[in-house]
């Protein structure tokens, strides 16, 4: 019930973020969706089968929206998915498909590269961690205003520690 709360305030927030600087001109593209493929990489986990830590890596699906409000700052919300099992034996926790969701914070350092950081949260059936995310993309603009973006970012979490490389393809509107 909590976790829902959460959600449901944080999605009110942001929407409201997002109405609060929709000063949209025609030509101006203020909108990026992006769906991304990639791969977590957690050092200190395993496999249900291994009786030690030696890190496995876990396909993940991402869904992001990022509102530009101004040339060079977005605000945006991340959300991946991530498609495997693991264990983290020093701190005893399981881990099963978690969802990450994160506000973030963009800041285009240039043309094509952009940090971001935020925080949020990892929703899993045994338990939810706090995460505090850090990380860059570089887009590459293409035809009719689509992007690729490969990205690399850290998830900094109460249990565990994780990179991710991921590739995403979006439309700006």
């Amino acid at each position: 019930m909590k976790i829902k709360s959460l959600i449901s305030t944080f999605l009110l927030v942001s929407f409201f973020c997002t109405s609060l600087f929709a000063q949209n001109t025609e030509h101006e593209k203020k909108h990026l969706i992006t769906g991304a493929l990639g791969y977590t990489y957690i050092p200190n986990g395993t496999t249900a089968e291994s009786s030690s830590a030696e890190g496995v890596f876990v396909p993940s699906i991402g869904l992001d929206y990022f509102y530009s409000i101004s040339q060079r700052w977005e605000i945006g919300i991340m959300s991946d998915f991530e498609f495997g099992e693991y264990v983290i034996f020093d701190k005893d926790l399981n881990r099963e498909n978690a969802i990450v969701l994160a506000a973030i914070a963009s800041y285009s350092l240039t043309g094509h590269i952009n940090l971001f950081a935020g925080g949020g949260i990892e929703l899993e059936k045994h338990h939810n961690l706090g995460i505090i995310r850090v990380g860059g993309e570089y887009g590459f603009n293409l035809k009719n205003n689509w992007v690729i973006a490969p990205g690399l970012f850290f998830d900094f979490k109460e249990g565990t520690d994780t990179w991710s490389l991921s590739i995403a393809f979006g439309k700006e509107f």
